[in-house]
C-alpha cells in the first residue's frame, strides 16, 4: 500500500516531468520556427518532440514510482505542463528565441567572413579566367573544325575523282 508521502512525491516528480516536457516544447517550437515548412520536415519535428515528450514520462515514471501508472500521475504532467506554460514559458521562449538568434548571428558572421578572402579572390580571377575560356572555347571549335578537315577532303576527292575518270573516258 502506497502512502500519501510516497504519492506526493510521486505526484511532485510528474509536476516537475510536466515542466520538463513544456521546456522541450518551446524549444521544439523555437527550433521549428513558424514558417510554414515542408510537411515531411514538420512530421520530423513533430516525431522528434513526441520521443524526447515520451522519454521524460518514462523517466519520471520509472525514477518516482517503478513505472506504476496512476491517475495522479497523469494529472501531474498535465499540471506540471499547464504551470509552465502559464508562469514560465514567456521569459523561456524570449531567452530560447534570443539564444537562437545570437548562434545564427555568430555563424552568419563567421561564415562571411571565413568566405570573404574567397569571393574577393574569386572576383579577382573571374573576368580574366572568363576571358581565357572564351579564348578556348574559339579555339576548341576552330581545331574540331581542323580534325574533319582529313574527312571532308576524302570525301571531296572521291567526288571529284569519279567526275574526272568520267570525264576522262568521254574524250576517249
Amino acid at each position: 500500500m502506497e502512502t500519501v508521502e510516497f504519492q506526493s512525491f510521486v505526484f511532485m516528480f510528474t509536476v516537475y516531468g510536466g515542466i520538463i516536457i513544456g521546456i522541450l516544447y518551446d524549444i521544439y517550437r523555437v527550433l521549428k520556427g513558424s514558417k510554414a515548412r515542408d510537411r515531411f520536415i514538420t512530421s520530423i519535428w513533430d516525431i522528434l518532440f513526441l520521443a524526447a515528450a515520451m522519454l521524460v514520462v518514462l523517466w519520471a515514471l520509472f525514477s518516482s514510482n517503478y513505472g506504476n501508472i496512476r491517475a495522479y500521475v497523469f494529472i501531474g504532467f498535465i499540471v506540471g505542463f499547464f504551470l509552465y506554460d502559464k508562469i514560465l514559458s514567456k521569459i523561456a521562449l524570449a531567452v530560447f528565441l534570443f539564444i537562437r538568434n545570437n548562434v545564427i548571428f555568430f555563424f552568419k558572421t563567421t561564415n562571411n567572413l571565413l568566405i570573404l578572402p574567397f569571393k574577393v579572390s574569386f572576383n579577382l580571377l573571374w573576368h580574366p579566367l572568363s576571358r581565357l575560356w572564351q579564348y578556348i572555347t574559339r579555339k576548341r571549335l576552330r581545331i574540331s573544325k581542323l580534325k574533319k578537315l582529313p574527312g571532308v577532303v576524302m570525301k571531296d576527292s572521291k567526288r571529284y575523282y569519279k567526275m574526272i575518270i568520267k570525264k576522262n573516258s568521254n574524250r576517249q
